[in-house]
């Protein structure tokens, strides 16, 4: 960690320029400039201009005009680590993405926590039952096609999107040693290291207490 490490955040699955979006998540927001807007504001009402924030994918589905605009407003350094629904990785820095990766590993309140777009393999994130491509075996949707943006278990923290949870249902945003952490299940806009640092900090206790 840097000396600023308090000014560290990660969001995800910003969806930028995606409509259905807006549909399939039942997010609160009546047109795309509207959740554009709301995304920009509340990204830069937590995220210092000295920041930095990790965007764990699927940051939009628009054109390089939309994404780039939205891009060119947000404080702070920018890392991508890339989602299903991302550019490659040159596309992603003319964007203006600072840095782009397709994972990373930091240390949080002593703990190894990874971050991918999407959830550890081999472990159940939700309920694909229905879902279009649907794959007999997968624990989340895309897991056996979606190799690259995901990790292997080895018991650590891990931080991704990709499943689309909601706040409503906090069970599935954070549940064992994995956190959703996309706009959908944390109020649209980033999470703190410091609430991640909770996070480990709470598990780690009811651990203890078990």
């Amino acid at each position: 960690m840097n000396q600023n490490r308090k000014s560290i955040f990660f969001t995800s699955d910003w969806h930028i320029g995606h409509a259905n979006s807006i549909v399939f998540d039942e997010r609160p927001f009546k047109d795309l400039d509207h959740m554009h807007q709301v995304l920009i504001d509340n990204y830069n009402a937590v995220v210092p201009e000295d920041g930095i924030c990790y965007h764990l994918g699927d940051v939009g589905m628009a054109n390089v005009e939309t994404l780039s605009g939205v891009l060119s407003q947000l404080n702070g350094t920018k890392v991508l680590v890339l989602g299903n629904h991302d550019g490659n990785v040159n596309r992603m820095y003319r964007l203006g993405f600072d840095v782009v990766l397709y994972g990373a590993t930091l240390y949080i309140a002593g703990e190894e926590v990874t971050l991918t777009h999407c959830p550890l393999r081999g472990i159940f994130r939700e309920d694909i039952t229905g879902m279009r491509g649907a794959v007999d075996g997968d624990l989340w949707h895309g897991e056996s096609k979606q190799i690259r943006f995901s990790t292997e278990d080895r018991g650590q923290f891990h931080l991704h999107g990709h499943i689309h949870s909601s706040k409503a249902n906090d069970k599935l945003a954070k549940d064992g040693k994995q956190w959703d952490i996309g706009v959908p299940a944390n109020d649209y806009r980033p999470v703190s290291i410091s609430k991640v640092e909770s996070w480990i900090s709470k598990y780690k206790q009811k651990e203890k207490d078990e």
